[in-house]
């Protein structure tokens, strides 16, 4: 029987947070496999690209009451392995790279703070901070749609980041209703915490990368 109204919806939020725990459970795990320090980085960039996925592919007809055959452990866990091994050295270098971006801008701020005193290099400083955090929010989908040559992706992140704004607005508003949501459900931090943030953040960088694709492809024709 075809589930209809509340049932249905009832079905799919099931599924979605039986999907969100076991992306969370997979997460962890490969972060773990790669000692932390080299496994977090490509297990947020495997936990971004199955989340693209199933934005961008629609489920077939194996869904059943439990959900698609594709979010079975199983294929999950081997879908989550392959990414995480083929992005593991290259999305190591563009995390840290990043992260030592933001860690540097801020101990310039501190020292401009306490010792230099200028205006100017802190509002300097401040938007290239800022630059680097919007950076951070579209990298996970930019790796996970394109195929580029690594220092590629810094240019296409930072190019797409500006592009809508609206969209980045959404990224920022929407991970502060997720952090609501934290406070109101304590136990979703254990279980579904990255696809929680992570969701919604691939989501609209996503509708941006179509937004910048649409201008390009009509500006070639």
């Amino acid at each position: 029987m075809e589930q209809r109204g509340i049932i249905k919806l009832a079905l799919k939020a099931g599924q979605t947070l039986l999907l969100g725990i076991k992306l969370q459970f997979l997460f962890l795990l490969f972060t773990l496999a790669g000692g932390i320090v080299l496994g977090i980085f490509p297990a947020l960039a495997a936990s971004a690209k199955i989340i693209l996925r199933r934005i961008v592919e629609p489920a077939d007809a194996t869904d059943s009451m439990f959900g698609a055959r594709r979010n079975t452990f199983a294929a999950l866990y081997q879908e989550f392995r392959q990414f995480y091994r083929q992005s593991f050295w290259e999305f190591n270098g563009i995390g840290y790279i990043g992260a030592a971006a933001v860690g540097v801008l801020l101990v310039d701020l501190a020292v401009n703070k306490a010792w230099l005193h200028s205006p100017m290099i802190q509002y300097g400083l401040i938007v290239l901070l800022i630059m680097a955090m919007l950076y951070w929010l579209y990298a996970f989908t930019i790796y996970a749609r394109y195929s580029l040559r690594f220092w590629q992706y810094f240019r296409q992140t930072l190019i797409i980041s500006v592009a809508k704004i609206s969209n980045t607005l959404a990224i920022i508003i929407s991970s502060i209703l997720a952090t609501g949501l934290l406070v109101i459900f304590p136990m979703l931090t254990f279980v579904a915490l990255v696809p929680l943030y992570l969701t919604p953040v691939v989501c609209f960088s996503y509708q941006s990368c179509r937004h910048v694709e649409a201008v390009m492809q009509h500006a070639a024709e």
